[in-house]
């Protein structure tokens, strides 16, 4: 039996896994340059090259070339998480809100992706931040550009009561009119996480609670049009009102009250009659599909419903831990309760938000697949060099008998050719002499080319 000759063996598998980091990140970005000049839309080199300028720093150089690679395969995880991490360092929080979505679609990496999604919890505050910073420094120019009647905000009600454990509702019963409102096609409603940043904002700015006027300032600052101005009217030990007016953000005219009466205990049925009523008055008729819509019940447990409202309040006050404890209690009461849950998953992530950085999310991906390609970029390569080494060592291992003959490449195409060779003729098998059955062990010849990068 023939064996490989060692030292050619050696070398062989030394080259395949040729550690081209040693170039450093100016050697390895050149390198990836070069093989993007020579292939534009080779998606591997713009992906490792985009992961290459991460690396070294260049982050808006990173996201263009991280782009081009993500129309040409969008489904490339590595892309879309880079994307995201570039997006972050310019203050992108927009573009990198979508990339990480992206790669929660695309991704491989399951730490990634559980890290991906707590820093999602914290890019949505952020960018409602920011966002409301921005419209309050350019008020003179937004309170000029009057916005669409049919786009809709909805901001806390105001309780009146002498029950205060009730006063929470002012935050559930807005997020069940935002709900609603939405599930017309003619409608847009301003989120409500949205609004609230931006009233927050108002706040800071006044240095006073929010009132109607300021609530008609943020409509106008938000680019809404029609502002949902309710109340929540205790009269009695269980009696309620819900009185809801529309208000014109552009001319501060309000429209005339809608209205509805009962008992708490029939406080689901009260907010359907309300909204159906606000529908009406916007001049919005729904169609059946989204009448029964509007019509399904988040909730039928009034408790797990105000547990739900108290967490609302706690994360508008930026107690998440609290709010994680209201919602759970809420969906405990009611496992139905969908909102409550995905509400508790927010908040847990809010809690967790402060150790999850850019940093964290990339050292997430550990040794995997998706791993070995980032680690190939920052060496210059655009892929991985160790599938070439695990090929060679399982064909070595496993064919029998091989031996190597390196040829003699040409100046312009330097090329390792491995042999494989076997027995030229089948190998009779000698129990068939006596088992009347015969087995023929047929042996070949494997080729394997390498051309040097």
């Amino acid at each position: 039996m023939r064996f490989v000759r060692p030292i050619l063996a050696l070398a062989l598998l030394t080259l395949a896994a040729a550690p081209a980091a040693a170039q450093g990140a100016g050697g390895a970005i050149a390198k990836l340059e070069a093989a993007r000049a020579r292939n534009p839309q080779n998606v591997a080199a713009l992906r490792a090259l985009g992961v290459a300028y991460y690396k070294a720093q260049r982050w808006a150089d990173a996201r263009t070339v991280l782009d081009q690679a993500r129309r040409l395969d969008p489904k490339d995880g590595v892309s879309a998480l880079y994307t995201g991490l570039a997006a972050e360092q310019v203050g992108d929080l927009t573009n990198a809100r979508d990339a990480y979505e992206t790669y929660l679609r695309v991704g491989s990496t399951r730490r990634t992706k559980e890290q991906i999604r707590v820093r999602l919890v914290s890019l949505a505050r952020q960018e409602a931040l920011a966002s409301a910073k921005a419209a309050v420094a350019n008020e003179a120019t937004l309170s000029r550009t009057p916005g669409n009647p049919l786009t809709v905000a909805v901001p806390p009600l105001t309780f009146s009561g002498t029950d205060s454990t009730l006063r929470p509702l002012e935050r559930g019963m807005a997020d069940l009119l935002i709900t609603d409102l939405s599930k017309s096609a003619r409608l847009t409603v301003v989120e409500r996480d949205r609004m609230q940043a931006l009233a927050d904002e108002i706040r800071l700015s006044q240095s006073a609670r929010v009132d109607s006027s300021s609530a008609v300032r943020a409509g106008r600052l938000i680019q809404a049009g029609t502002l949902v101005n309710g109340l929540i009217v205790q009269s009695g030990a269980n009696a309620l009102t819900l009185d809801a007016r529309l208000v014109n953000v552009a001319t501060g005219g309000i429209g005339p009250s809608a209205q509805v009466n009962n008992t708490l205990d029939q406080l689901f049925d009260m907010e359907k009659r309300l909204v159906f009523q606000l529908f009406e008055r916007l001049g919005v008729t729904l169609t059946p599909a989204e009448r029964q819509a509007v019509e399904r019940r988040p909730t039928g447990n009034l408790q797990a419903f105000l547990s739900y409202s108290r967490g609302l309040q706690a994360a508008d006050d930026g107690r998440f831990e609290d709010a994680a404890r209201f919602f759970e209690n809420a969906r405990t009461l009611d496992p139905g309760f969908g909102a409550a849950t995905q509400r508790f998953n927010a908040a847990q992530a809010a809690t967790q938000s402060a150790a999850v950085t850019t940093t964290t999310i990339e050292s997430s991906l550990g040794s995997g697949a998706e791993a070995q390609t980032v680690q190939a970029a920052a060496a210059g390569n655009t892929a991985p060099t160790g599938g070439i080494t695990a090929t060679l060592n399982n064909t070595v291992q496993n064919v029998n008998p091989p031996t190597i003959t390196p040829l003699t490449a040409t100046a312009s195409t330097p090329v390792i050719t491995t042999v494989l060779e076997t027995s030229p003729t089948p190998q009779r098998d000698p129990s068939g002499n006596t088992s009347g059955t015969e087995t023929i062990n047929r042996t070949g010849q494997v080729i394997i080319v390498i051309r040097r990068p």
